[in-house]
């Protein structure tokens, strides 16, 4: 029995022994591994190690991808430059190389006093930098030169361009250095000195079109002065992207409001969404923008009462006029509160409480009903059809076609405007709604705001027949499955007859831009922005052109084309322009004409 014990005991010994022995030899064989792959393996990348050197990691910056609008034109690309360095310790006097240096390019005392004293510290084999984004002219001077400029060296580097200038600047946005705010982001955090987007799409698409870093294995000495290159991993270029936008409508629609000083005009896809053509002015040049220094320009434009940074498209807020008639004419369909043929005399003018409603019309257009009223755009009907309606449905149905939003959209910034109601103006104001509201909200004045995306997007709900079209600015070429408001099919079928009539027939708002060729339809709206006294109302020589031009009314017109099958939806908003049949609704027509012409798609 003892010796039974005793056996086991050893035998647990042994093995004991067996596992500890293999550690060992284990441990060992990882040691002399590691011993093996720097000795032997990678020899040559550390033989020339000093006690004092390091290896250091170089962040290699990518190249942004390419922005392309949906024909595959380049709209924001990157051009090859070249920033001028200089390096001490490869200069006799670098204060003579600065002034040499000065006869070929601008160098201001504080610039020159900068480098002299950066020039004094330790590290003088370290490059610093002068000026960068040299121009060709300036860069072939500088070659031809050389000789004269010791220490001088030509780094090649990439800059954001922008080909077509101010045609996509606040659609596109800029490029520049990130934020604090921006570094926390984790595509953004290993490239601290990449320009990114700070606005528009540049900004909206950063994570796709920035790419990915590469790096650079450097063996450096105990000063920082690099001995070698050990590894080098390349970066990877971000991706491109396709834009739904049409470059030569979009030109052309830029080119129609450059003959007024501010407005918009969006034109989208009506099967899709997709947007075709987006623009605001006055606008900027963001190649200036980026371009250094570039603070005069800055000042300018932060200086211009016109505000040319805000886009108007997407953060321009405008009280729609008679564009909101044909929401009011729906709310009354939608809920059976009025017959389509029921009629309303219009004298001209409304009494409602302790106020007096007038009509664009001074004499009345006599009777009306509701395809009528929208043809000639009768203030007074839509007086008598908001107070049935009320306030709160009139809302509800606005919002169900695209006003008062912000959209699932890739353009920031988008300002969501006001659809008022009960609940809202308590909730805001803390004041309680009056019925004399409802009557100016119906005409689309008072507290109602929108943008002209968002016209542009009920417009395209309207024309297709109740569809919860949304915008995209990305390209797809596909007809997307939207969602459909059934409750809306036979009304609709009522206000697109009556906006074919506004167009297409005598008395209609905008029978004067008429096509010759094809049909559109649409709507005209006027914005007031001061308000006309009874006196200058009845005066023979009150003429609205004579106002000044801030004081003038917003010209608007929402359509779409052709008038059959719709494709194409347009929503134009002139500041201060006047009238929207005399001014918004003749662009709208040469618009759809432009398309038409080059069969654009």
């Amino acid at each position: 029995m003892f010796y039974f014990r005793e056996k086991k005991q050893l035998n647990i010994l042994n093995r004991r022994t067996f596992f500890l022995l293999a550690a060992k030899i284990g441990f060992l064989s990882i040691i002399t591994t590691r011993l093996f792959n720097i000795q032997i393996t990678n020899s040559s990348k550390y033989s020339t190690l000093s006690k004092n050197n390091q290896i250091n990691i170089e962040v290699i910056y990518p190249l942004r991808g390419l922005i392309k609008d949906r024909n595959g034109n380049i709209i924001a690309s990157n051009s090859k430059v070249f920033d001028l360095y200089v390096i001490p310790e490869r200069t006799k006097n670098i204060e003579l190389t600065l002034k040499n240096l000065s006869k070929f390019i601008k160098l201001d005392f504080k610039n020159k006093r900068k480098v002299i004293n950066l020039s004094k510290k330790d590290k003088k084999f370290e490059r610093i930098k002068i000026i960068e984004n040299l121009d060709w002219e300036t860069l072939e001077l500088l070659e031809a030169n050389k000789n004269y400029l010791d220490g001088i060296e030509l780094i090649q580097n990439y800059k954001r361009i922008y080909p077509f200038n101010h045609n996509f600047s606040h659609l596109l946005g800029y490029v520049n250095k990130p934020s604090k705010k921006d570094l926390n982001l984790p595509y953004i955090s290993k490239m601290p000195l990449l320009n990114i987007g700070q606005q528009g799409i540049e900004k909206s698409f950063n994570e796709m079109l920035v790419g990915e870093p590469g790096n650079r294995e450097i063996e450096v000495n105990s000063s920082g002065r690099i001995i070698r290159e050990i590894s080098k991993n390349a970066s990877k270029k971000g991706k491109n992207l396709y834009l739904s936008i049409n470059n030569k409508l979009q030109k052309f629609s830029l080119n129609k409001l450059s003959n007024h000083k501010a407005g918009s005009i969006v034109t989208m896809n009506i099967n899709n969404g997709e947007i075709l053509s987006m623009v605001s002015s006055p606008g900027f040049d963001p190649n200036l923008i980026i371009k250094k220094p570039n603070k005069d320009y800055w000042d300018n434009l932060l200086k211009n009462p016109l505000s040319p940074l805000t886009d108007r498209s997407v953060q321009g807020l405008y009280s729609p006029g008679s564009t909101f008639k044909m929401i009011v004419a729906l709310a009354a369909l939608k809920y059976n509160i009025i017959p389509i043929n029921e009629n309303y005399l219009c004298e001209g003018k409304l009494d409602f409480g302790d106020r007096l409603f007038h009509c664009w019309k001074n004499k009345g257009h006599g009777n009306m009903d509701i395809i009528s009223a929208i043809k000639e755009s009768c203030d007074v009907f839509f007086y008598n059809l908001a107070i049935k309606v009320g306030i709160n449905k009139i809302a509800k149905v606005a919002k169900d076609f695209g006003l008062g939003q912000i959209y699932p959209f890739e353009v920031l910034n988008q300002k969501k405007g006001i659809i008022p109601s009960k609940k809202w103006k308590k909730q805001t104001l803390n004041e309680s709604w009056y019925g004399g509201e409802t009557l100016i909200a119906a005409i689309g004045q008072g507290y109602v705001l929108t943008t002209p995306l968002q016209l542009a997007v009920m417009t395209s709900r309207i024309a297709s027949g109740g569809k919860k079209i949304l915008p995209s600015i990305v390209k797809t070429n596909n007809n997307k499955d939207f969602e459909v408001m059934s409750e809306y099919h036979e009304s609709l079928d009522i206000i697109n007859k009556a906006m074919f009539k506004v167009v297409n027939e005598p008395k209609g708002t905008a029978n004067k831009s008429k096509a010759n060729k094809y049909n559109f339809s649409g709507k005209t709206g006027t914005s007031q922005v001061k308000k006309i006294t009874l006196e200058e109302r009845e005066s023979e020589d009150f003429r609205k052109i004579d106002i000044e031009w801030k004081s003038r009314d917003h010209a608007l017109f929402v359509g779409y084309m052709p008038a059959t099958d719709p494709k194409y939806a347009i929503s134009v908003v002139i500041e201060h322009g006047g009238s929207g049949a005399s001014t918004a609704a003749p662009i709208a027509k040469e618009a759809f004409n432009f398309i038409k012409k080059n069969n654009l798609s």
